[in-house]
């Protein structure tokens, strides 16, 4: 007896798809691409079928974007405008933050630094700020997709575009300003930008898993 071999389609590319959806209704689209990708496997081979599996869920996704910006425009405006701010002012005071800390630490007495030592303070200064910046970052972005409920994947996208060009505005018109800013920084900045970006939108992908395993577990029950 023969066993029929079931060929599913490329999980990434189906977990995609389900940090994008927004309605019940719209799930509705991943059922006929599954539907669509078995009929296309067994015709054209599997190879070719995971080809237009990823093609289409790239249109998907974009179709879904577009939907979720149609049907609730002030929302995504709302939390994104409100995540740029809470990560620039964040952001921008986490050096003094830091240095207040340590001076708690010793005391109320600012530590002196040798030309040796102030090297090795300013190395571990600058990555203790880049590795803040990079947990508000996560924390901020998680703040957004709980706020946009459903839309958590459109609202920290968004987000993480903005905070990226807000970033580069702000640096290129410093050096247009003639303030003290070294243009050869730029590549260091962007990296940083870059990290950032990614991490408010892991922020969105945990709290849409934590929120898609929470209501699987109630239709379960």
């Amino acid at each position: 007896m023969s066993r029929v071999l079931i060929v599913q389609p490329p999980r990434i590319a189906v977990w995609l798809v389900g940090l994008f959806i927004v309605e019940e209704e719209t799930g509705m689209q991943q059922q006929i691409l599954d539907e669509r990708f078995s009929d296309m496997a067994s015709r054209c081979g599997t190879g070719r079928a995971r080809r237009w599996y990823w093609s289409q869920s790239v249109k998907t996704i974009a179709g879904l974007v577009g939907r979720g910006f149609r049907t609730a425009p002030w929302l995504i405006v709302i939390t994104t405008l409100s995540g740029a701010f809470l990560l620039q002012f964040a952001t921008a005071n986490l050096q003094r933050v830091i240095m207040e800390f340590i001076f708690l630490l010793n005391h109320h007495v600012m530590p002196y630094y040798d030309s040796k030592h102030a090297a090795s303070h300013l190395f571990w200064m600058y990555y203790t700020v880049f590795v803040g910046s990079l947990l508000i970052s996560l924390i901020i972005g998680s703040f957004v997709a709980m706020i946009a409920k459903r839309r958590e994947m459109i609202a920290t996208i968004t987000l993480s575009f903005v905070s990226l060009i807000m970033s580069v505005t702000i640096f290129w018109e410093s050096v247009a300003m003639h303030y003290a800013v070294d243009p050869g920084l730029f590549p260091r900045i962007i990296i940083k930008q870059l990290s950032a970006s990614f991490l408010i939108v892991i922020g969105g992908i945990i709290v849409r898993e934590i929120r898609s395993a929470a209501a699987r577990s109630l239709s379960d029950a």
